[in-house]
């Protein structure tokens, strides 16, 4: 308790005054009292510790949960839930620039040093949501497999190695619908968008065009296998192109002929803001549709069906007169590198139930790559209604981790709420199930 206290702990009132993280719902208040502790962790770090106020069996168990991009998580709905059934959570804010993704590894390693000096923490597992889930599993990553894990020479950007030996590591990882990171990005770009004059469009590779196969009245599209094959061509090599001029204006910037001394303007034309952009599943709702193999799915009528999990979507292509409002990303080079840069190949495409020629590991901005050195256990947790569900089944078969699960939940939207009414109580679905995985005796041996 000695070193806890040291963190300087201030009482919140409650997790009522705590502003929700973006996007999230706000949990519910439920029959369990829960205690909120303020943990600073540094100067651009802090955390709030959610706990149940009669401790029991599972409180043992600490759940890590933060999310990039700036946002709150002092409010995030899997921290406010998962207290309800016992365990600890640690909700983690991160005040830093976002230069580069390497910045996450040390505040989450404070945050697992100040759960493990907590008395009775014995195992702490990170639970990752949404692009909580590529930057959680990232630092797992390098925790299990030290410097070498983000300095390997497929990955574009790498890391330093000063501070990133010995890392503390995390018992298990769960990533609950989460987002894969730069590999979305990617599916993102717009190669119809000239990259140097945003308000150039080739017209053959426009997603939004009817000669393309696109329906203006209802936003949907049924795209020849011509169109996509010429669209995912261009889609790859802009990718590839925009990297290799992000790399040479890096090399010139470490060699000091840039414009400036550490880092420059990035504007990348065609590039939708965070996962939104030239996505051809959105409007052709028959790629990504379908897992490959099947997996245990979380019916609506409280059973549990081993099958191919179908994603349920409707048509959301962009209107046609809004097709082009994103078409440029205003960032740095190094960021650009760090969060956004993703090498393919040329057989790089999107099919109903996979994506190919992707080089999952040339990013810490991916939760596939992250995946191949994660050998603690990994629940893959996929919402059927949700775009994750063919990326969330590609993690798991890269996945290290010999106990490892995939499990789908029916109905369930990105924050495992009912996409419509008949899918019933998604959400408690998918929360008892992850008590049941925490608790599963074997798994997190806690006294």
């Amino acid at each position: 308790m000695k070193r806890l206290c040291g963190l300087l702990i201030l009482m919140i009132a409650g997790a009522s005054q705590l502003v929700a993280a973006q996007g999230t719902p706000a949990a519910q208040a439920g029959d369990v009292s829960l205690k909120t502790t303020f943990v600073p962790l540094g100067p651009q770090a802090n955390a709030v510790l959610i706990e149940p106020a009669t401790l029991n069996n599972k409180s043992g168990i600490a759940l890590l949960i933060t999310h990039p991009e700036r946002i709150n998580n002092f409010n995030y709905f899997v921290g406010q839930e998962l207290p309800k059934y016992g365990y600890r959570a640690m909700m983690l804010n991160y005040y830093g620039k976002e230069d580069s993704y390497y910045e996450f590894l040390q505040p989450i390693a404070a945050a697992i040093k100040a759960l493990r000096a907590i008395p009775g923490v014995e195992r702490v597992v990170l639970a990752g949501h949404s692009s909580g889930g590529a930057e959680l599993s990232s630092y797992q990553d390098v925790a299990e497999n030290g410097p070498a894990a983000c300095q390997g020479v497929e990955r574009i950007y790498k890391c330093a190695s000063n501070g990133l030996d010995g890392l503390p590591k995390a018992d298990g990882i769960m990533l609950l619908d989460a987002n894969t990171g730069a590999p979305e990005k990617t599916l993102a770009l717009n190669p119809a968008v000239n990259e140097h004059r945003p308000r150039q469009v080739d017209s053959a590779l426009d997603l939004y065009d009817p000669r393309n196969g696109y329906d203006v009245a209802t936003r949907s599209a049924t795209y020849s296998a011509e169109f996509l094959s010429k669209f995912f061509t261009a889609q790859g090599a802009k990718a590839n192109r925009v990297i290799d001029a992000a790399l040479e204006r890096l090399r010139k910037i470490e060699q000091g002929d840039g414009e400036y001394l550490d880092d420059e303007p990035f504007v990348v034309a065609g590039a939708g803001v965070n996962a939104s952009g030239a996505r051809p599943e959105t409007a052709d709702i028959r790629l990504m549709s379908r897992t490959r193999a099947p997996h245990p799915l979380l019916k609506a009528d409280g059973s549990t069906k081993v099958q191919a999990i179908t994603r349920i979507a409707s048509p959301q292509g962009q209107p046609y007169q809004n097709r082009l409002s994103q078409i440029s990303l205003d960032r740095t080079v190094r960021h650009y590198l760090s969060f956004r840069a993703l090498r393919v190949t040329p057989d790089y495409r999107m099919t109903e139930d996979n994506v190919l020629g992707v080089q999952w590991r040339s990013t810490a901005n991916s939760m596939q790559g992250n995946l191949e050195g994660i050998r603690v256990p990994t629940l893959i947790m996929a919402a059927s209604c949700s775009s994750e569900l063919v990326l969330l089944e590609i993690g798991y078969n890269r996945a290290a981790a010999k106990d490892k699960e995939f499990i789908g939940v029916e109905g369930a939207n990105h924050f495992f709420r009912p996409c419509k009414p008949e899918y019933g109580d998604t959400y408690k679905r998918a929360f008892d199930y992850m008590d049941g995985w925490l608790s599963k005796p074997g798994r997190f041996q806690v006294r």
